[in-house]
Protein backbone atom coordinates (compact mmCIF):
# COMPACT_ATOMS: atom_id res chain seq x y z
CA UNK A 1 0.00 0.00 0.00
CA UNK A 2 1.09 3.40 -0.78
CA UNK A 3 3.09 5.01 2.10
CA UNK A 4 0.78 8.18 2.03
CA UNK A 5 -2.60 5.73 1.97
CA UNK A 6 -1.17 4.55 5.41
CA UNK A 7 -2.27 6.70 7.85
CA UNK A 8 -5.39 7.57 6.31
CA UNK A 9 -6.38 4.18 5.69
CA UNK A 10 -5.45 3.73 9.41
CA UNK A 11 -7.36 6.74 10.78
CA UNK A 12 -10.45 5.37 8.56
CA UNK A 13 -10.79 2.15 10.43
CA UNK A 14 -9.90 3.46 13.59
CA UNK A 15 -12.70 6.07 13.52
CA UNK A 16 -14.79 3.19 12.57
CA UNK A 17 -13.96 1.19 15.52
CA UNK A 18 -13.79 4.83 18.08
CA UNK A 19 -17.99 4.96 16.92
CA UNK A 20 -18.41 1.45 17.67
CA UNK A 21 -16.44 2.05 21.24
CA UNK A 22 -18.77 5.37 21.49
CA UNK A 23 -22.16 4.15 20.93
CA UNK A 24 -21.17 1.18 23.13
CA UNK A 25 -19.97 3.46 26.08
CA UNK A 26 -22.85 5.39 25.63
CA UNK A 27 -25.41 2.78 25.87
CA UNK A 28 -23.24 1.73 29.17
CA UNK A 29 -23.80 5.13 30.44
CA UNK A 30 -27.34 5.87 29.47
CA UNK A 31 -30.32 7.12 31.39
CA UNK A 32 -30.78 4.60 34.64
CA UNK A 33 -34.08 3.95 34.12
CA UNK A 34 -33.41 1.44 31.41
CA UNK A 35 -33.07 -2.10 31.79
CA UNK A 36 -33.56 -4.90 28.83
CA UNK A 37 -35.30 -2.22 26.69
CA UNK A 38 -38.59 -2.38 29.66
CA UNK A 39 -39.43 1.07 29.00
CA UNK A 40 -43.20 0.46 27.97
CA UNK A 41 -46.10 -0.26 30.69
CA UNK A 42 -47.11 -2.84 28.61
CA UNK A 43 -43.56 -4.00 28.64
CA UNK A 44 -43.68 -4.17 32.85
CA UNK A 45 -46.49 -5.16 33.97
CA UNK A 46 -47.60 -7.92 30.90
CA UNK A 47 -43.73 -8.72 29.94
CA UNK A 48 -42.41 -8.87 32.94
CA UNK A 49 -44.73 -9.67 35.52
CA UNK A 50 -47.15 -11.39 33.59
CA UNK A 51 -50.26 -9.46 34.41
CA UNK A 52 -52.69 -7.80 32.41
CA UNK A 53 -52.45 -3.76 32.25
CA UNK A 54 -55.88 -3.10 33.95
CA UNK A 55 -57.93 -0.01 34.78
CA UNK A 56 -56.45 -0.30 38.27
CA UNK A 57 -52.95 -0.42 36.80
CA UNK A 58 -53.94 2.08 34.52
CA UNK A 59 -55.31 4.90 37.27
CA UNK A 60 -51.95 4.00 39.54
CA UNK A 61 -49.69 4.85 37.09
CA UNK A 62 -51.68 8.10 35.77
CA UNK A 63 -51.64 9.42 39.66
CA UNK A 64 -47.89 8.75 39.71
CA UNK A 65 -47.00 10.41 36.50
CA UNK A 66 -48.74 13.76 37.85
CA UNK A 67 -46.55 13.41 41.25
CA UNK A 68 -43.57 13.45 38.51
CA UNK A 69 -42.63 10.40 37.81
CA UNK A 70 -42.06 9.03 34.25
CA UNK A 71 -42.95 5.91 32.15
CA UNK A 72 -40.09 4.90 31.37
CA UNK A 73 -39.18 5.52 35.86
CA UNK A 74 -42.21 3.44 36.78
CA UNK A 75 -41.41 0.52 34.09
CA UNK A 76 -37.71 0.70 35.35
CA UNK A 77 -39.15 -0.02 38.59
CA UNK A 78 -41.41 -2.87 37.97
CA UNK A 79 -38.49 -4.52 35.99
CA UNK A 80 -36.09 -3.57 38.99
CA UNK A 81 -38.77 -5.38 41.59
CA UNK A 82 -39.98 -7.92 39.86
CA UNK A 83 -38.90 -10.85 42.29
CA UNK A 84 -40.31 -9.00 44.64
CA UNK A 85 -43.64 -7.97 42.70
CA UNK A 86 -44.04 -11.76 41.63
CA UNK A 87 -44.51 -12.89 44.72
CA UNK A 88 -46.98 -10.35 45.61
CA UNK A 89 -49.33 -10.30 42.16
CA UNK A 90 -52.23 -12.29 44.10
CA UNK A 91 -51.94 -10.24 47.12
CA UNK A 92 -54.14 -8.30 47.92
CA UNK A 93 -51.57 -5.32 49.34
CA UNK A 94 -49.53 -5.63 45.43
CA UNK A 95 -50.86 -2.06 44.70
CA UNK A 96 -49.22 -0.61 47.99
CA UNK A 97 -45.97 -2.34 47.23
CA UNK A 98 -46.18 -1.84 43.69
CA UNK A 99 -46.32 1.97 44.51
CA UNK A 100 -43.35 1.59 47.04
CA UNK A 101 -41.22 -0.05 44.86
CA UNK A 102 -41.76 2.65 42.31
CA UNK A 103 -41.15 6.07 45.16
CA UNK A 104 -38.09 3.75 45.79
CA UNK A 105 -36.65 3.26 42.43
CA UNK A 106 -38.01 6.09 40.21
CA UNK A 107 -36.75 9.49 39.92
CA UNK A 108 -39.52 12.44 39.80
CA UNK A 109 -38.22 14.97 37.14
CA UNK A 110 -37.19 17.31 39.55
CA UNK A 111 -35.31 14.59 41.44
CA UNK A 112 -32.15 16.57 42.15
CA UNK A 113 -30.08 13.38 41.95
CA UNK A 114 -30.47 14.39 37.66
CA UNK A 115 -27.74 17.11 38.11
CA UNK A 116 -25.34 15.22 39.10
CA UNK A 117 -26.55 12.29 36.34
CA UNK A 118 -26.22 14.31 34.10
CA UNK A 119 -22.96 15.83 35.20
CA UNK A 120 -21.35 12.82 35.17
CA UNK A 121 -22.70 11.53 31.73
CA UNK A 122 -21.44 15.01 30.17
CA UNK A 123 -18.02 14.50 32.12
CA UNK A 124 -17.80 10.65 30.93
CA UNK A 125 -18.76 11.32 27.21
CA UNK A 126 -16.24 14.42 27.22
CA UNK A 127 -13.07 11.89 28.70
CA UNK A 128 -14.68 9.46 26.29
CA UNK A 129 -13.93 12.24 23.38
CA UNK A 130 -11.04 13.08 24.76
CA UNK A 131 -9.63 9.82 24.14
CA UNK A 132 -11.01 9.08 20.77
CA UNK A 133 -9.01 12.06 19.50
CA UNK A 134 -5.67 11.70 21.00
CA UNK A 135 -6.37 8.11 19.52
CA UNK A 136 -6.62 9.22 16.24
CA UNK A 137 -3.82 11.64 16.67
CA UNK A 138 -1.46 9.27 17.47
CA UNK A 139 -1.67 7.31 14.34
CA UNK A 140 -0.83 10.41 12.32
CA UNK A 141 1.99 11.29 14.72
CA UNK A 142 3.10 8.12 17.33
CA UNK A 143 4.48 10.20 19.99
CA UNK A 144 1.15 11.65 20.51
CA UNK A 145 0.21 9.94 22.85
CA UNK A 146 3.62 10.13 25.02
CA UNK A 147 3.65 13.94 24.38
CA UNK A 148 -0.07 13.95 25.77
CA UNK A 149 0.32 11.24 28.27
CA UNK A 150 -2.24 13.13 30.45
CA UNK A 151 -3.97 10.21 28.02
CA UNK A 152 -2.77 7.55 30.88
CA UNK A 153 -4.32 9.55 33.51
CA UNK A 154 -7.83 10.60 32.17
CA UNK A 155 -10.60 7.34 32.57
CA UNK A 156 -12.99 7.14 30.30
CA UNK A 157 -15.51 6.44 32.75
CA UNK A 158 -14.48 9.62 35.91
CA UNK A 159 -15.97 9.35 39.27
CA UNK A 160 -14.79 12.74 39.59
CA UNK A 161 -10.97 14.81 39.34
CA UNK A 162 -7.87 14.47 39.89
CA UNK A 163 -6.90 17.87 41.82
CA UNK A 164 -3.70 19.52 42.13
CA UNK A 165 -3.77 22.21 45.16
CA UNK A 166 -1.04 24.30 45.84
CA UNK A 167 -0.82 27.71 48.01
CA UNK A 168 -0.01 31.54 46.29
CA UNK A 169 3.33 31.79 47.77
CA UNK A 170 4.23 28.02 46.88
CA UNK A 171 5.18 25.47 49.24
CA UNK A 172 3.87 21.22 48.97
CA UNK A 173 1.33 20.56 46.54
CA UNK A 174 -1.25 18.29 47.52
CA UNK A 175 -2.34 15.60 44.67
CA UNK A 176 -5.79 13.70 45.52
CA UNK A 177 -8.99 12.67 43.84
CA UNK A 178 -12.11 14.30 44.93
CA UNK A 179 -15.62 14.49 43.07
CA UNK A 180 -15.59 17.68 44.24
CA UNK A 181 -12.35 19.59 43.95
CA UNK A 182 -13.76 22.83 44.68
CA UNK A 183 -15.22 22.23 48.37
CA UNK A 184 -12.25 19.86 48.72
CA UNK A 185 -9.90 23.14 48.69
CA UNK A 186 -12.42 25.12 51.20
CA UNK A 187 -11.93 21.93 53.45
CA UNK A 188 -8.31 22.46 53.29
CA UNK A 189 -7.66 26.10 53.57
CA UNK A 190 -9.48 25.85 57.03
CA UNK A 191 -6.20 26.22 59.05
CA UNK A 192 -3.91 26.49 56.14
CA UNK A 193 -1.91 29.74 56.51
CA UNK A 194 -1.82 30.50 52.89
CA UNK A 195 -4.35 31.14 50.16
CA UNK A 196 -4.62 27.84 48.50
CA UNK A 197 -5.53 27.31 44.72
CA UNK A 198 -6.20 24.86 42.33
CA UNK A 199 -3.72 24.15 39.66
CA UNK A 200 -5.06 21.62 37.85
CA UNK A 201 -8.06 19.70 37.45
CA UNK A 202 -7.61 16.53 35.41
CA UNK A 203 -11.45 14.05 34.80
CA UNK A 204 -10.69 10.79 36.43
CA UNK A 205 -10.80 8.07 39.65
CA UNK A 206 -9.21 6.60 42.60
CA UNK A 207 -6.77 4.84 39.52
CA UNK A 208 -5.89 7.71 37.93
CA UNK A 209 -4.82 8.96 41.24
CA UNK A 210 -2.93 6.17 41.84
CA UNK A 211 -0.86 6.61 38.31
CA UNK A 212 -0.24 10.15 39.33
CA UNK A 213 0.85 9.52 42.12
CA UNK A 214 3.28 7.00 41.32
CA UNK A 215 4.58 8.89 38.39
CA UNK A 216 5.54 11.35 41.18
CA UNK A 217 7.12 9.69 43.77
CA UNK A 218 10.16 10.61 43.38
CA UNK A 219 8.90 14.21 45.06
CA UNK A 220 6.44 12.32 47.63
CA UNK A 221 6.75 14.07 50.96
CA UNK A 222 3.98 12.33 52.53
CA UNK A 223 0.68 10.61 52.05
CA UNK A 224 -0.52 13.35 49.23
CA UNK A 225 1.79 16.02 49.68
CA UNK A 226 4.30 16.61 46.81
CA UNK A 227 7.37 18.63 46.84
CA UNK A 228 7.24 21.06 43.95
CA UNK A 229 10.21 20.54 42.36
CA UNK A 230 10.98 21.15 38.92
CA UNK A 231 9.92 17.82 37.50
CA UNK A 232 6.59 18.40 39.43
CA UNK A 233 6.13 21.51 37.70
CA UNK A 234 6.85 20.45 34.46
CA UNK A 235 4.66 17.49 34.88
CA UNK A 236 2.13 19.26 35.86
CA UNK A 237 2.39 21.97 32.98
CA UNK A 238 2.59 19.05 30.23
CA UNK A 239 -0.31 17.35 31.81
CA UNK A 240 -2.33 21.05 31.60
CA UNK A 241 -0.86 21.70 27.78
CA UNK A 242 -2.00 17.92 26.98
CA UNK A 243 -5.81 19.04 28.35
CA UNK A 244 -5.49 22.25 26.35
CA UNK A 245 -4.92 21.04 23.04
CA UNK A 246 -7.27 18.37 22.98
CA UNK A 247 -9.81 20.74 24.85
CA UNK A 248 -10.23 19.08 27.77
CA UNK A 249 -9.65 22.16 30.24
Amino acid sequence: MNSFLQPIVGIVFLQGLLKREEQKNRRAIDMPNRADRVTTYRQAFMGVLGIPFDEKLQNLVKRLEKEGHTEKGISFSVWRSRDKLNAFCKDKRFMSILENEINKWSWKKDDPRWTEYWKRKNEALKALRIRKEIDIASIVKPDAVKENDVLNIISVNPKGYIYFIQGLCGGAIKIGFSVNPEKRLKALQTGYPDTLTILLMIPGNESSERIVHKTLETARLKGEWFRPDDFVIEKIKEWKSGLSRIGGE
